[in-house]
């Protein structure tokens, strides 16, 4: 497919302005951006740019909040309550780690859930904040009704919950994990919708429970490993839902934007438990002999969760920019004041309500 390569701060000016012209203020705007390319960065496209225009429909509607403030409703040394107040979910989510990461600098262990927000996007950029500060991040959300069916069941139950672990590595890359309790995403039922492929037996159920290949057919996803995955997908909506005040997925009804977001943001600081120099040479011990040992057929390494991602991440910043989509390209310039021409920050521009 043809793409257009775009220097990352031409995208991250352009992305700014456009938010900024949609009433989010600027430091919103900043965050949200970066956000958006942490996941691109990393090959999570469908939770990148490519979202803009799902945030952009719900700022619309008035489903997001551009003006939204995160507020403190509960709070402890070692854990956090916050009210996302609708704004947009990178805003919210960005904070909660950030809380998280704070509390855990000060007890060891910090823990935060968030109501009332919005999708945050790819769960592992939110943890991957965490390993940067050398923690350990620990992330997981609910968003919209209930799409995977509980092990047994013909009928959605759960919500297809991303769960995400990073965990610093010195002088490597981080082991980072994001994966969702289902079967598999909705981002890739609609790619394999767009490349007109089918899905694999077993993933998806049609509205009429019946299992499906057809990706304009599926209505359900079954869970990842049956009961394993429905159970991890249950505890997640307790974590998320059930801490933050607001409704498990089977309960919700309306859309994943008209719909509360919740969000739960978890920091370890590794040297509250143990010598962080013997942590941190036992960890990159372990890590070296897992890379190290003898691929299977068909494999020409061993790689860590993660590896692959940095890689793509190193490469992107260092030569080839953001690939975009020729007709995304056009859209975001067409709908940003002063399109692709950066505009200087002295001169932001104006609110258009």
């Amino acid at each position: 497919m043809t793409v257009i390569h775009v220097p990352l701060d031409e995208v991250r000016d352009l992305l700014t302005r456009l938010l900024v012209s949609k009433c989010l203020f600027r430091f919103d705007a900043e965050i949200v951006a970066q956000r958006l390319l942490d996941a691109d960065l990393r090959g999570l496209t469908a939770y990148g740019v490519t979202s803009v225009p799902r945030i952009l429909e719900a700022l619309a509607v008035g489903d997001i909040d551009p003006r939204g403030r995160i507020l403190t409703l509960h709070e402890t040394p070692a854990l956090a309550v916050l009210d996302g107040s609708r704004a947009v979910g990178a805003v919210a989510a960005t904070k909660g780690m950030q809380v998280a990461i704070a509390k855990a600098r000060q007890v060891g262990v910090g823990t935060v859930v968030v109501g009332n927000s919005q999708t945050l996007g790819a769960a592992s950029v939110y943890s991957l904040l965490a390993a940067r500060e050398g923690l350990i991040g620990f992330v997981t959300s609910s968003t919209g009704p209930a799409t995977v069916a509980a092990h047994g069941a013909a009928r959605p139950a759960v919500g297809n919950h991303p769960v995400s672990w990073a965990v610093p590595l010195r002088d490597r890359s981080p082991f980072v994990t994001d994966f969702s309790c289902g079967s598999t995403s909705w981002s890739d039922v609609d790619a394999a919708r767009a490349r007109n492929e089918p899905l694999a037996e077993g993933i998806a159920l049609d509205t009429d429970g019946q299992p499906t290949t057809d990706p304009r057919a599926a209505a359900t996803l079954l869970p990842m490993a049956g009961a394993r995955g429905f159970g991890m997908a249950f505890a997640c909506s307790v974590l998320t839902g059930g801490l933050a005040g607001g409704k498990l997925p089977i309960r919700k009804r309306q859309s994943a934007s008209a719909e509360d977001s919740q969000h739960f943001f978890q920091a370890f600081d590794p040297s509250a438990f143990i010598d962080p120099e013997r942590f941190a040479k036992e960890l990159n011990s372990a890590a070296d002999a897992i890379r190290r040992l003898p691929p299977a057929p068909g494999f020409d390494r061993v790689r860590l969760p993660g590896d692959d991602d940095d890689d793509r991440c190193a490469e992107r910043i260092r030569v080839d920019g953001l690939p975009l989509d020729p007709v995304l390209h056009a859209d975001l310039g067409r709908l940003t004041p002063g399109g692709w021409t950066r505009i200087a920050a002295s001169s932001p521009p104006t609110c258009n309500g």
